[in-house]
């Protein structure tokens, strides 16, 4: 009996053995994963000597050179839309209008009270003409008659004299009656009839233009650029509604970009191609401080300047049937070409704390040589002055 105690023991260790391999009878156990060693290689970059041209590109426009901002100088619904993006309008075209059905019927009115105040004013003119002609012809006949009496008085005697004495009177008083009666000929006026054209006229006026600032007009014959209206619309007095160019002479706009801005000038080299992909292209000229928008009648133009994009010229030999206004193109703007300067690729400098530098490797050994400048930029080598070799080894970060 003392043994039994151990060999119990025993017996419940070798079941727990077998228990624990029965848990695994599905499957192998899976073993603790072992941490991958990892070997990264520094890529090596060769400094170089030669030529670099930096480049930057833009997306441009063709665009009428002379553009107007048009607008509504009143208040009011948008009733009438007579043109779309893109349409050719000729000068005078009504291009859109507030509502104006009113204004209309007044206006219409005003005329037809004007043309019967013209004809009125013409018929008393006419008429005072004729006065006029027909007491010259008076003063004329009776100054005949007049000196026919003087004859008869002169050879009259007795009684018979004192007849043609008094003839010659008679004659003398109608003569000084047709004089001055030719005088208020001549010098009268229709005045009451003259102040009503001149009512008419300023009523009618007064309609045209309150009718005129509920519409807007094409200023010349143009193209429409920009649409900001629709139908039944709230429209502000001298909001901008419509955009519209001359597109007899054209240029190709870009957007404004700031750092391109203080290095373009007339000198700058720029180049057009028709699509980002052609391999043909243009010399163009860019156009500093150019203006081509402007604000129809008393709307400043203030802020409307080259500020909001960069223009250039269109090429002079690009064959017409390839121009044409919205087509887009692409720019290329050489911001500067040098000779014999030391290049890495962007991908070798290292940067830290604002200071860049590269790791040369000098045999097993490496030196750490700061950058003093990058000047042009490529898009796969950079310009770097720098305590630097051609032919040099530089580690990548």
């Amino acid at each position: 009996m003392k043994f039994r105690f151990p060999i119990l023991l025993l017996s419940v260790l070798v079941m727990l053995t077998l228990s624990a391999c029965g848990s695994g009878a599905g499957g192998k156990a899976t073993p603790t994963p072992v941490p991958q060693i990892v070997s990264y290689e520094k890529s090596l970059f060769t400094v170089e000597r030669g030529s670099i041209v930096s480049l930057d590109s833009l997306m441009g426009e063709i665009v009428p050179s002379k553009q107007d901002e048009l607008f509504f100088r009143s208040s009011g619904f948008v009733t009438r839309i007579a043109v779309k993006q893109g349409d050719q309008v000729k000068q005078g075209d009504i291009l859109a209008e507030l509502q104006v059905e009113d204004l209309v019927s007044q206006l219409q009115q005003a005329q037809i009270d004007l043309e019967v105040a013209q004809a009125n004013l013409a018929s008393s003119r006419a008429q005072r003409e004729f006065d006029l002609k027909q007491a010259e012809a008076n003063v004329v006949i009776l100054r005949a008659r007049m000196e026919m009496a003087k004859m008869d008085v002169e050879q009259s005697s007795g009684s018979g004299r004192v007849r043609a004495e008094l003839n010659l009177q008679i004659a003398e008083q109608n003569l000084l009656l047709a004089e001055e009666t030719l005088k208020l000929k001549t010098e009268g006026v229709d005045s009451y009839m003259e102040q009503a054209v001149k009512r008419s006229e300023l009523s009618v006026e007064r309609l045209e233009r309150l009718l005129s600032e509920r519409q807007i007009v094409a200023p010349y014959d143009g193209i429409v650029l920009r649409m900001s209206l629709r139908a039944a619309q709230q429209m502000n007095a001298f909001e901008v509604a419509i955009v519209v160019g001359d597109p007899t002479d054209l240029v190709v706009r870009g957007p404004y970009d700031y750092d391109l801005a203080d290095i373009l000038n007339e000198d700058s080299e720029v180049n057009f191609y028709l699509t980002r992909d052609a391999k043909n292209f243009y010399p163009v000229k860019y156009l500093p401080n150019f203006l081509a928008v402007t604000a129809s009648t008393e709307r400043s133009t203030s802020g409307l300047s080259a500020s909001n994009y960069l223009y250039f010229t269109v090429p002079e030999d690009l064959p017409k049937e390839e121009i044409r206004v919205g087509r887009s193109v692409q720019l290329e703007i050489v911001l500067g070409k040098k000779d014999d300067v030391l290049l890495l690729p962007p991908a070798a400098i290292r940067e830290y704390k604002g200071l860049q530098f590269v790791i040369v490797q000098d045999g097993d050994s490496r030196r750490r040589v700061e950058i003093s400048e990058v000047g042009l930029k490529a898009l796969d080598k950079w310009e770097v002055v720098a305590d630097l070799q051609e032919g040099d080894q530089v580690v990548g970060p």
